[in-house]
């Protein structure tokens, strides 16, 4: 199932070029999560990052590693947009069905990371992502590198997690409408997936989705192969 590698190379070559700085995993170095989706109210906000945070999915072998490419946490003193991306490597089978059970217990796990003093809002159903970020978590030595290492940690709790890079950019001339785009994009193949896997109406006349069956390798197969229809 690995129908979001094209979106990997695309990210990857979004960021080619770029200065960037890369840290190693370090679970010891990861900033504190509380629990919680703790609120910051305005008045105690240093800042707010706003765009897009997604994950793709692969087989292929990822790196632990924490990539920032644009100013850190403590270097930001207005609002931001900003991306964030974790590439997971999930162990391969070959059961279709254990894959898609994975793919989806993995992307719940990013409903369930509360760093404290950075409030993350995002919803099941969109792939926009908005940080709040307290001053007094500036004043502690929040780093993109310490919630790197949170989400990483969090991530590969599950052992079919091999591998994860995380992937957060503020530069400035980045190209965060192409970012948005690949967002956009692995949420149709995600919504895709959901709907073949949960065997939703099989008749590719009719169905919307068909255009992202017709454009992702092996997602016309996997239908075909789920609903035990013959492809034509």
């Amino acid at each position: 199932m690995d129908f979001f590698n094209s979106l990997i190379a695309e990210t990857y070559s979004l960021i080619d070029g770029l200065d960037k700085k890369s840290f190693d995993f370090e679970m010891s170095d990861a900033w504190q999560d509380v629990g919680y989706n703790e609120v910051i109210l305005q008045r105690d906000t240093a800042f707010e990052l706003e765009g897009v945070g997604f994950n793709l999915i692969t087989t292929a072998p990822v790196n632990d590693e924490i990539v920032v490419i644009g100013e850190d946490l403590s270097h930001i003193y207005g609002n931001r947009k900003f991306t964030r991306v974790c590439v997971i490597e999930l162990e391969e089978t070959e059961d279709q069905q254990k894959t898609y059970n994975l793919i989806r217990k993995v992307e719940y796990t990013k409903y369930h990371v509360f760093p404290k003093g950075y409030m993350i809002r995002t919803t099941s159903r969109s792939h926009k992502e908005a940080v709040r970020v307290s001053g007094k978590a500036v004043k502690d030595g929040i780093s993109f590198k310490k919630i790197g290492n949170l989400l990483i940690k969090k991530y590969k709790e599950n052992p079919a997690v091999k591998g994860v890079k995380v992937i957060f950019v503020t530069d400035a001339g980045a190209d965060f409408k192409h970012f948005e785009e690949i967002a956009r994009k692995n949420n149709d193949i995600t919504e895709t997936l959901n709907h073949i896997m949960n065997s939703v109406n099989f008749d590719c006349d009719t169905c919307k989705l068909k255009p992202i069956c017709d454009e992702v390798e092996g997602m016309k197969e996997l239908h075909f192969k789920t609903s035990g229809k013959k492809e034509d």
